[in-house]
């Protein structure tokens, strides 16, 4: 079939979907919504994926929908990448780490991608087609697009936490930013309180009068509202149910010396993922006689494309705690702590998942927590707990955890003892989890967030008029 002029539904994203495999292209699996989700919205609607990439063939497909790269400069990538979003925005969100950097080059950078992606989206998309813009590289997107294309219906979905209004209001570039933002004809944040937080700075910037989850901006309606990214909750279950992958699942406790718990934590080598306090309460509770260190084993796999401003400084540090923790408490040949540091794929992350006891998901500030819904979706029998902090997003999502305060190392302690005492014995609470992963998965979060889009732009009157995108 070949490729459309326009399209009907224009993702926008940092990156691709998909990655080069030998036999053509591969989509990313383990990815957060819109990647797990983006067979889902593509299945009725003519699409395209927009990111940055500068070889892309124009042929290029993956799950019945087109690929298309954009270029920019080198300069302006690393500038608007590295600079602004890993060293500004990202640590902005999160609320942890370096204090955010703030830079005049890394804002100009920033806008200008940001306005390459607005005129190759205006360019693709259909009239009345929607716009689908996602996460904290892109912010500014939506401002650009509304200006050049009234007719568009616009969605924004955030994965990273949106900050408070006090600290939002530090940035020099809130005001672009807010208008970037209220382009958008909805905006889908990772949890309720970001929803909150961006409807707070809203009207602290704009004195825009809010509602409990709308705005008035410009005479439209803007909605913001909770939409938590989600997983393949489906394909996780169908490797948990995979003999090959149950098999490799017992190898791994055998490999690790058939201990009687496994404790596994997945996380990035981000400062607000509080690695460093997970293996501190371990550490304690081994000193204390709480956790015997002969029967127990702590895995942690450290995702290698962290997006942290200085990730080579966190895993310092978690290199060198890894180091006194293993000289202080194993025994030859016989670790305590197995750290990964590469990506896992899927089979090899559910059999680490089926393997492991606990569940620690302790992140310092985060939209969602994927590893926990993972981990839900792979324990077809019931058994397992998890540990999650209650500055996830997910927290509101698996109430049925052990819902903890990452900072409360003694409350942290009590609820890994309590979870090593219940880890084998079915419950209800880990099946109540487990369904609600799979009722809510990234397919049918996507479904519902193109509807939700597509109700709020029911009765506008569409302009299809075409005009130049501004700066």
């Amino acid at each position: 079939m070949p490729r459309p002029e326009t399209f009907d539904l224009v993702t926008l994203a940092h990156a691709l979907p998909a990655e080069v495999v030998a036999a053509g292209w591969l989509l990313r699996r383990r990815a957060a919504d819109p990647a797990a989700g983006f067979a889902a919205a593509t299945g009725e609607r003519d699409g395209v994926w927009v990111a940055l990439h500068d070889v892309l063939p124009r042929d290029a497909q993956v799950a019945g929908a087109w690929l298309t790269g954009l270029f920019a400069p080198s300069s302006d990538i690393e500038e608007y990448y590295l600079g602004q979003c890993r060293e500004t925005l990202l640590p902005l969100m999160h609320e942890y780490g370096p204090p955010p950097q703030f830079h005049q080059p890394w804002q100009a950078a920033y806008r200008r991608v940001n306005h390459r992606y607005a005129v190759v989206a205006a360019r693709l998309a259909a009239p009345g087609a929607v716009v689908w813009i996602h996460d904290y590289h892109l912010l500014l997107v939506a401002g650009y697009l509304r200006r050049a294309r009234p007719d568009l219906r616009i969605g924004v979905h955030l994965q990273a936490p949106f900050p408070p209004v006090e600290r939002f209001l530090r940035m020099p570039m809130r005001d672009k930013v807010m208008r970037g933002l209220l382009g958008a004809d909805l905006l889908g944040l990772p949890d309720a309180r970001s929803a909150a937080n961006f409807l707070d700075a809203a009207h602290e910037v704009t004195g825009l009068r809010r509602g409990d989850r709308l705005l008035l901006a410009d005479g439209r309606m803007v909605v913001a509202t909770a939409f938590p990214p989600s997983i393949d909750a489906a394909r996780f279950a169908a490797y948990a149910a995979d003999p090959g992958v149950r098999d490799r699942a017992r190898d791994l406790r055998e490999s690790l010396g058939d201990p009687r718990t496994v404790l596994l934590s997945v996380g990035a080598l981000d400062e607000h993922e509080g690695v460093e306090r997970r293996l501190d309460a371990y550490a304690q509770l081994i000193a204390e006689g709480r956790v015997d260190p002969l029967t127990t084993v702590l895995v942690h796999v450290a995702a290698a494309g962290s997006e942290a401003a200085h990730p080579a400084a966190v895993q310092e540090r978690v290199d060198r705690q890894v180091a006194q923790i293993n000289g202080m408490f194993s025994r030859l040949g016989h670790p305590v702590v197995h750290y990964v540091r590469h990506e896992l794929d899927t089979a090899e992350l559910t059999s680490l998942y089926l393997a492991a006891d606990v569940l620690l998901a302790l992140p310092l500030r985060q939209g969602a927590t994927l590893a926990a819904k993972e981990y839900a979706a792979t324990r077809l029998d019931d058994t397992g707990r998890i540990v999650l902090s209650e500055f996830s997003g997910t927290a509101a999502e698996l109430p049925e955890a052990a819902i903890v305060n990452p900072e409360d190392l003694i409350e942290v302690k009590d609820a890994i003892c309590a979870a090593i005492e219940l880890r084998a014995k079915p419950d209800d609470g880990m099946a109540a989890m487990r369904r609600r992963v799979r009722e809510h998965d990234a397919p049918k979060a996507t479904t519902a967030f193109l509807d939700t889009l597509d109700a709020v732009t029911a009765y506008r009157v569409p302009d299809k008029a075409r005009a130049t995108c501004a700066r």
